[in-house]
């Protein structure tokens, strides 16, 4: 059975004009000028220190700019950050989110992963599968919002249902909660094709390309489950670590049975050899599961 979920957490920054494409090029961790036309990609914005202030999702807007998409909370500051930096730059950052309302669509009709697609003035872009079900974003006009989940005839899921899904690949985004804690490499956003190492100069740069040239990678997003809620920016501890904590929960989603699936990022060593619990020493315990991508410095 097909669902449709409303995004309200998901926002839309657009940037636009002649210089659009450089100029996001010189700022974010992947490779816009080879991007296809009809191709989206995960990229970061990082701090001169490698921390991570948001991860996008990015496609072209049909014309000489690009939609980035990311956690509403944070577009704000964004916006006025990337803003800073155009100086001479023929290109306009705005805040897009009020003109577009997102849905993801889990089982609905099959959309080539990661690629961008425009329909009845709709913006569509497929993900991988998950436990065999296919995932699209869909970003509809504000005004059409309303009519679009049952014009589908989809059957109406909760918004947390999206998130499970998103833990289940793999995948985290930036939220209030975890700003600036994250290199990309901490939740795998390498392993996601979010990072190239071929371009030239972008804030937090050096530090991106240290951590893959020298193996400095000491931290790694895992999945995991627990009988206890979560949430984003909650502290993990683990046993080999005397008390000390050892990592964060990035993502969470309710289990439906008062537990929660996590992506959790925590010390290579203390997933490795250690037992991890929420909160405390002896908080609720992880149990971890498989992700559907391998590391490439554990291949």
């Amino acid at each position: 059975m097909a669902f449709i979920c409303s995004l309200p957490e998901w926002g839309l920054i657009r940037a636009s004009g002649a210089d659009a494409q450089t100029f996001l090029h010189g700022q974010l961790t992947n490779d816009l000028l080879h991007l296809d036309a009809d191709a989206a990609q995960w990229s970061a914005y990082c701090t001169a220190k490698g921390r991570m202030l948001a991860g996008f999702l990015l496609w072209h807007d049909g014309a000489e700019g690009y939609f980035l998409a990311t956690h509403r909370g944070l577009i704000a500051a964004l916006v006025k950050r990337l803003s800073m930096y155009v100086l001479r730059a023929k290109v306009h950052i705005e805040d897009a989110s009020a003109q577009f309302s997102a849905f993801g669509l889990l089982d609905g009709p099959e959309q080539p992963p990661m690629r961008a697609s425009a329909l009845d003035g709709n913006m569509r872009v497929g993900l991988p599968a998950v436990d065999a079900a296919t995932r699209s974003l869909v970003w509809v006009p504000a005004g059409n919002a309303p009519m679009y989940g049952a014009a589908t005839g989809f059957s109406q899921a909760d918004a947390t249902q999206w998130t499970r899904f998103m833990v289940r690949a793999g995948e985290a985004w930036i939220t209030p909660a975890t700003e600036e804690q994250f290199v990309p490499q901490m939740v795998n956003f390498d392993v996601l094709g979010g990072i190239s190492f071929k371009k030239g100069c972008y804030p937090g740069q050096e530090i991106v390309a240290r951590a893959h040239y020298r193996g400095a990678v000491k931290r790694r997003m895992y999945r995991a489950s627990l009988d206890a809620p979560a949430k984003p920016g909650d502290a993990l501890f683990a046993s080999d670590l005397n008390g000390q904590e050892s990592g964060v929960v990035a993502l969470a989603a309710p289990d439906g049975a008062g537990g929660s699936e996590i992506l959790a990022v925590l010390q290579i060593q203390s997933h490795d050899n250690a037992t991890v619990r929420l909160g405390s020493a002896e908080g609720p315990l992880l149990r971890f599961a498989t992700l559907p991508y391998a590391f490439p410095d554990a291949a």
